[in-house]
């Protein structure tokens, strides 16, 4: 169970999506994904995903939706992220396991 563990998550729930996708059969991913600004520093951290294929999952709690300003700052990380070509998976309560799972294998394609 030890090599599992991922200092990298960020909440619970992260490492729930995080076990979920490696039960899916995905190679394990890499969490906090660092994303450069121009000058080669870090702007932004995906929660997870695999650099090789630019596909990044991420789980929104409620705060992302609840609070404004976050939700303002989600709208411009968001374009910054697709603008580099990453493929974004986010995931939030409720979503399903399948669905999940459907959504990532799409984004691999």
């Amino acid at each position: 169970m030890l090599q599992l563990v991922d200092a990298g998550a960020q909440s619970p729930r992260e490492t729930w999506l995080r076990l979920l996708l490696m039960d899916a059969g995905f190679p394990r991913p890499q969490t906090q994904i660092p994303i450069l600004r121009p000058d080669g520093y870090s702007r932004y951290f995906l929660d997870m995903g695999w650099p090789e294929v630019m596909v990044a999952v991420e789980y929104d709690g409620e705060q992302h939706r609840l609070e404004r300003s976050i939700y303002d700052d989600d709208l411009i990380r968001s374009d910054y992220i697709a603008h580099l070509g990453w493929r974004r998976i986010r995931v939030i309560a409720g979503h399903r396991k399948p669905d999940i799972v459907r959504r990532v294998h799409e984004a691999w394609r």
